[in-house]
């Protein structure tokens, strides 16, 4: 029910409001001041919501990312990333309705979905890629877990036989339960390192027995080339960690070697400095800051809702992950926002 009254003030009611002009003045108020700065967060945009099975928040339809950027273009200033943030940590006056755009992962759309329609908009951005698997193309672990939740005939699932015996001893895989489900095996993955998400997936495969992944399910990523493509092209790409596993499970020497790792390849890809990061999950540790700093880092960015106001946290640079949802649900979005004071 919670879902539906969801779907509700997304697809009616926020269309609504907005037609009403109830939305324009509170972003107004929020964007336009010139010490202000808003960071869009996305990962996917697909043309088909079979890739999106389970409606976990990370892909916004082609036709809405459009429409988004059309209103971005015509009433708000965006700039790179690294520009904006550098005004913010200088106390230097932004632009009114100041605005930076930022994709986590690496996936493949970035490239042949979300690239044109930047373009077409003169908007720039910035992409965030996890290197692991890049030269293989090995999917997403995150992508693994939903494909075969997704194809299975399974009805049940015991999570002891997947190597997850924390949770419920049985998990259902109805058609009305299974979403909550995958969201419940997906956060218990997220507590496990890089060997333990391999075997829980392998099990998985062995238990579940999925059927064919189809094409619209496989969440391809970006390859070397591809990666190489999007830097010619102008956007920015910035470090992601190499596994996109919880910081919090590596030491400070672990976390050092995986930072390093990640960056190089990322430059020696591009030809560029890396010196952007945004963490996995927007998941930290007590060590990410200073490691990031230590290691010549510009800035990060994680995924607390909020707009940034100078004098801005340089490794905790807020964004709001945007809906799949027409302009005025993404406007109602960013007027719920509040304002990020760094000094408290």
């Amino acid at each position: 029910m919670l879902d539906i009254g969801k779907q509700i003030i997304k697809q009616i009611v926020s269309p609504l409001a907005d037609r009403a002009g109830v939305y324009d003045h509170k972003v107004e108020s929020l964007l336009g001041s010139t010490n202000r700065l808003l960071v869009l967060m996305y990962h996917r945009v697909i043309d088909d919501l079979a890739s999106d099975p389970f409606a976990l928040g990370m892909c916004v339809r082609q036709k809405y990312f459009e429409e988004q950027l059309a209103w971005l273009a015509a009433n708000t200033q965006v700039l790179p990333l690294n520009v904006a943030v550098q005004r913010l940590l200088d106390n230097e006056p932004l632009p009114p309705h100041a605005v930076a755009i930022t994709f986590d992962d690496g996936l493949l759309d970035n490239l042949t979905c979300a690239a044109p329609l930047l373009e077409k908009y003169r908007l720039p951005a910035t992409f965030y890629i996890i290197t692991g698997g890049l030269e293989e193309g090995t999917p997403m672990w995150w992508d693994q877990a939903i494909a075969m939740l997704a194809t299975t005939n399974a009805q049940s699932l015991d999570p002891r036989a997947v190597g997850l015996p924390e949770l419920p001893h049985e998990l259902s895989l109805h058609r009305h339960a299974r979403r909550a489900s995958c969201i419940t095996i997906l956060n218990a993955l997220w507590e496990r390192n890089p060997t333990a998400i391999a075997q829980c997936l392998e099990q998985m495969r062995r238990v579940l027995r999925p059927g064919t992944i189809p094409p619209a399910l496989r969440a391809p990523r970006m390859n070397v080339e591809q990666v190489q493509e999007m830097a010619r092209r102008g956007f920015q790409i910035g470090a992601h960690t190499s596994r996109h596993i919880d910081p919090k499970l590596f030491n400070r020497e672990q976390l050092r070697a995986d930072l390093l790792a990640s960056r190089r390849q990322l430059q020696d890809i591009c030809q560029q400095p890396v010196d952007s990061f945004a963490y996995p999950g927007g998941r930290s540790s007590v060590w990410m800051p200073d490691l990031l700093d230590t290691l010549g880092f510009h800035h990060a960015v994680d995924t607390r809702r909020g707009i940034n106001q100078a004098p801005a946290a340089r490794f905790a640079i807020a964004r709001v992950g945007m809906p799949d949802t027409p302009v005025g649900d993404f406007k109602r979005a960013i007027r719920n926002l509040t304002i990020i004071d760094a000094t408290h």
